[in-house]
This record gives C-alpha cells, sequence and structure tokens, in this order.
C-alpha cells in the first residue's frame, strides 16, 4: 500500500505514462495512416441505361454484354487507381464532388476498342 509521500510519485508515473501514450498515438495517426482517400461519383445508370439501349437495338448477344460488364469493371478500376480515388454511385456522394462520368466513358470506350491495356490518360473530373 502506498504511503502518503508516494502518492505525488505515483499520480506523476501515471500522468507520464499518459502523455506519453497520446504522443505516441499522434505519432501513429500522423505518420502511421494512410490519408483518406478521396471520393468520387460516376453516373453508373446513365452509363449502363445507354448501353443498354444501344444494345438491344444493336440485337447484342450475351457474350456481348458481358464483355461489356467486365470492360465497365475494368474501366472504373483503372480510374480510380489513376486518380487514387473512390468511386461510388453519383447519387451516393455529396455535391461537390468530382464526376468522373466521363474518364470512366472514355477508358471504357478505349478497352473495347482494344487499346485499354495502360493508365487512362484523361485527367481531372468534373464538378456538377
Amino acid at each position: 500500500m502506498p504511503r502518503g509521500t508516494d502518492w505525488p510519485v505515483l499520480v506523476s508515473a501515471v500522468l507520464l505514462s499518459g502523455a506519453i501514450a497520446a504522443a505516441v498515438a499522434a505519432g501513429v495517426l500522423r505518420y502511421g495512416m494512410d490519408p483518406a482517400p478521396r471520393i468520387a461519383g460516376v453516373r453508373l445508370a446513365e452509363i449502363t441505361a445507354d448501353y443498354t439501349t444501344r444494345a438491344a437495338t444493336a440485337g447484342a448477344t450475351a457474350e456481348d454484354v458481358r464483355v461489356w460488364g467486365v470492360a465497365l469493371e475494368a474501366a472504373l478500376d483503372r480510374v480510380a487507381a489513376h486518380h487514387g480515388i473512390v468511386l461510388l454511385p453519383a447519387r451516393a456522394v455529396a455535391a461537390g464532388a468530382p464526376d468522373m462520368t466521363r474518364q470512366v466513358e472514355d477508358v471504357l470506350a478505349a478497352i473495347l476498342a482494344g487499346h485499354g491495356s495502360g493508365a487512362p490518360t484523361v485527367s481531372g473530373g468534373e464538378r456538377p
């Protein structure tokens, strides 16, 4: 049991260990974590509705639709990776977030044309 004169030492030790823990936590948060990803929107419903209309008119096969779906997924991945962003449906993002629909459509067209093996060269993002 601590004597009456040991309390200041005990309190000082507790405060010192708390300060050290806070400093370590601040350091981990400041230097040990990646910055939060930026979020951007893409109008997926518009892209898929446009393709569905064109595919129905052209009499696309199930294989054509599958190829398009795989290409869309690749385009989304490439645009997100190239710009260091997380893409969400446009309705799910806050107003003012960049709209990357045009960039996704451009990369998708390049993939479908057989020219989409590299990183997308389209820059930026449009703000609504």
